[in-house]
C-alpha cells in the first residue's frame, strides 16, 4: 500500500528540510509520497519545499492562498493524497517520525482504524515543558475527553495515521476551522478502534509556536460543536506498546 505523509506547514521553512530527511530515513522500504501543504507562509516555506519537490518526485507542494487553516489544510491535502494510508505530521519535528514505521504496523495489522502518536500514554511524555504549559495541555486534554467524549490518552495531537478510504467516509461532515484536525476525525468515525503509539514530544528546533488567544477561542468552540456530533458508541482506544 502506499502511504502519503501530510505536513501542514506556515513559516516553517528552517524545518521542512529536515523534516524530509528525517522521513526519508525512517520510510526506507515504503512507497510513500510527501506532501508539504502551505497556507502561503511569509518566510515563503512553500518555495523551500517547491525546491526539494524538483530534487525528488515523491514530494508534493500545495500553497493554500485563501481559506487558511490548519484544519483545512490537511483535508485539502488528504483530498488529493494518492496513498491508500494516510499520515499526518506537523513540520516542527516536534513529533518524532522514529515511531511513524510502527504506527503503520498497527495500521496494517487490522487491529485499529486510527493510530495517534500520543505524548499521554504510558511511555510518551512532553520533554522539557514548563509547569504552565503541562497544565495547559493537561486542561485542553481532560475538555476534549469530557465534552467530546473520545477516551483516547491524547486527543489533542497532531500526529495521526488513518486509511484514506475512512477519511473519505467523513470528508464531508469535517470543518476544517476547527483547531485540532484529529479530534474532528475521530469524533465522526463511528466506532473506530484506536490506537496510540508513545512518544516524547521534541523541543521546536527553529521558528514559533503558533499557539495563541484566537487558537484558543477556536479550540473551545470546537469542542463546543463537536459534543453535539452523534457517534455512538464513541471511540475505543487501544494504547499500543513501543515494541
Amino acid at each position: 500500500m502506499k502511504l502519503t505523509v501530510v505536513s501542514p506547514t506556515l513559516n516553517e521553512s528552517e524545518n521542512v528540510p529536515r523534516l524530509v530527511q528525517e522521513l526519508e530515513q525512517v520510510l526506507t522500504g515504503f512507497d510513500y509520497e510527501i506532501i508539504i501543504v502551505d497556507d502561503d507562509s511569509p518566510d515563503r516555506t512553500w518555495e523551500v519545499a517547491q525546491e526539494l519537490a524538483r530534487q525528488d518526485s515523491r514530494i508534493r507542494v500545495i500553497r493554500r492562498q485563501t481559506s487558511r487553516s490548519l484544519g483545512w489544510s490537511v483535508i485539502d491535502a488528504f483530498s488529493a493524497a494518492q496513498g491508500d494510508l494516510l499520515a499526518c505530521i506537523d513540520s516542527d519535528l516536534q513529533h518524532d517520525p522514529a515511531i511513524l514505521p510502527q504506527m503503520l504496523e498497527q495500521l496494517l495489522c487490522g487491529a485499529c482504524d486510527l493510530v495517534v502518536g500520543s505524548r499521554y500514554a504510558p511511555g510518551g511524555g512532553v520533554g522539557h515543558w514548563g509547569r504552565i504549559r503541562r497544565f495547559e495541555s493537561w486542561l485542553a486534554t481532560k475538555l476534549a475527553r469530557w465534552v467530546v467524549g473520545i477516551q483516547i490518552y491524547d486527543p489533542m495531537s497532531g500526529y495521526f495515521v488513518l486509511r484514506r478510504a475512512d477519511f473519505l467516509r467523513v470528508r464531508d461532515s469535517l470543518n476544517g476551522q476547527g483547531f485540532k484536525i484529529l479530534l474532528e476525525i475521530a469524533a465522526h468515525l463511528p466506532h473506530a478502534r484506536i490506537g496510540e503509539i508513545p512518544y516524547t514530544f521534541r523541543s521546536r528546533l527553529a521558528g514559533e509556536t503558533k499557539l495563541s488567544r484566537r487558537v484558543v477561542y477556536a479550540y473551545i468552540s470546537q469542542l463546543l460543536r463537536l459534543a453535539h456530533v452523534k457517534t455512538a458508541p464513541r471511540s475505543k482506544t487501544f494504547p499500543s506498546p513501543l515494541t
